[in-house]
C-alpha cells in the first residue's frame, strides 16, 4: 500500500492491476510544473532496463546502470515537464536481461513478439491507468486534508482521462506495434465496439526509439492496412533511429522494415517525423541507449 510520505519521485507502485488479473509494476513521476495537467507519457523500455538494484547485481547489465527504469522516469520528467510520467516495467525479465511485455503482446522467451489482432493490450493499459490513479489518489488524500497542499495530485487527477504520448525504446517498441494491430482490429473488424474509443482518441503521439528485438521480422510494421488505420487516427508519429539498428548488416530486415514503415506513412499522409542520431559514428550498444538522451519532445 502506498503511503503519503512516500509520494516522492520516482515512485514505485508494484503490481498495478489491469485487464483480467494482469499486473505490472509502474514507476511514476509527477509533472515538474505544479499547475494541473492532463497529459501523460507512457514508456515501455528495452532489454536490460530494470530496477537499479537488479541491474547492479548483474555482471553485464550494471554497465548500463545509467538507463535503469527509475532514472528513465526522471529523464522523461525533465524532457516532458508538463506531463505525468508512467514507466511500465515488463511483467517478466527472462534470464534477468530480456524484457518480456507478456501483458501487452504475446512473446517468446526472449521477448520477441507474436502479434495477433487483439491481445487486449489497450484494455490493459486503460485499466492500469485507472488503478494507478486510484492508488496514488488514495495515498495523496492525507496530503490534501493536511496543511500541505499537494497540487501535483488535485481532486481531478485522473491518468485514465489524460492525453497520452506513448514511447517505446528498443524491445519496448513491440508494445507500440501491438497497439497498431489493435487499432486496426477496433476500427475495421469490430467497428461497433466502442469500448476502447476513449483511450484511442486520447493518444496524441507515438515515439519509436531505435526499435529492435530478437525475432527475424516485424521489428517495424509494414502492413499497408494497419498503417492506413494509424494514419486515419491522426496520431503524430516520431521515428528516432541510430546506426546500431538501421546499419546492422547482421539484421538487414530492420533497415528495410524501418524504411518501409516511414515511407508508407509519409505517402499515406500521416504526420510523421524521422531523425537519425549519431549518423557518422561507430555503432555500439552505448549509442543505442544514448538515443534516450538525444531524442526531444516534439515541438508541434
Amino acid at each position: 500500500m502506498l503511503k503519503a510520505e512516500s509520494l516522492s519521485c520516482p515512485l514505485r507502485v508494484v503490481q498495478v492491476k489491469g485487464f483480467e488479473g494482469r499486473a505490472n509494476d509502474v514507476i511514476y513521476c509527477h509533472p515538474l510544473d505544479k499547475e494541473p495537467h492532463s497529459s501523460a507519457v507512457i514508456y515501455f523500455g528495452g532489454d536490460v532496463q530494470d530496477y537499479p538494484e537488479n541491474m547492479d547485481h548483474h555482471r553485464d547489465n550494471k554497465n548500463y546502470m545509467k538507463w535503469n527504469l527509475e532514472n528513465m522516469a526522471l529523464l522523461l520528467q525533465s524532457k516532458f515537464p508538463y506531463s505525468h510520467i508512467v514507466v511500465i516495467k515488463p511483467s517478466r525479465m527472462e534470464f534477468k536481461a530480456f524484457s518480456c511485455f507478456d501483458n501487452f503482446v504475446r512473446c517468446n522467451n526472449c521477448g520477441a513478439p507474436v502479434h495477433i489482432p487483439t491481445h487486449q493490450a489497450l484494455q490493459h493499459l486503460e485499466q492500469l491507468l485507472q488503478t494507478l490513479t486510484n492508488r496514488i489518489k488514495d495515498a495523496a488524500q492525507p496530503l490534501r486534508e493536511g496543511s500541505c497542499n499537494n497540487s501535483f495530485f488535485p481532486n481531478g487527477f485522473s491518468l485514465d482521462k489524460a492525453e497520452l504520448q506513448l514511447i517505446g525504446f528498443s524491445k519496448g517498441c513491440v508494445v507500440l506495434n501491438q497497439f497498431l494491430y489493435e487499432f486496426h482490429y477496433l476500427k475495421t473488424l469490430t467497428p461497433e465496439d466502442e469500448s476502447m474509443t476513449s483511450i484511442v482518441s486520447r493518444i496524441t503521439d507515438m515515439y519509436w526509439l531505435d526499435g529492435g528485438h530478437a525475432g527475424g521480422k516485424n521489428t517495424w510494421i509494414t502492413s499497408r492496412s494497419l498503417l492506413e488505420t494509424l494514419t486515419r487516427l491522426g496520431i503524430k508519429i516520431h521515428i528516432h533511429v541510430t546506426p546500431y539498428q538501421v546499419t546492422d548488416e547482421r539484421r538487414p530486415w530492420i533497415r528495410k522494415e524501418e524504411k518501409a514503415f516511414g515511407d508508407l506513412l509519409k505517402r499515406l499522409g500521416a504526420p510523421v517525423e524521422r531523425t537519425v542520431h549519431f549518423e557518422n559514428q561507430m555503432a555500439n550498444l552505448y549509442m543505442h541507449f544514448n538515443v534516450l538522451s538525444a531524442f526531444k519532445q516534439s515541438s508541434e
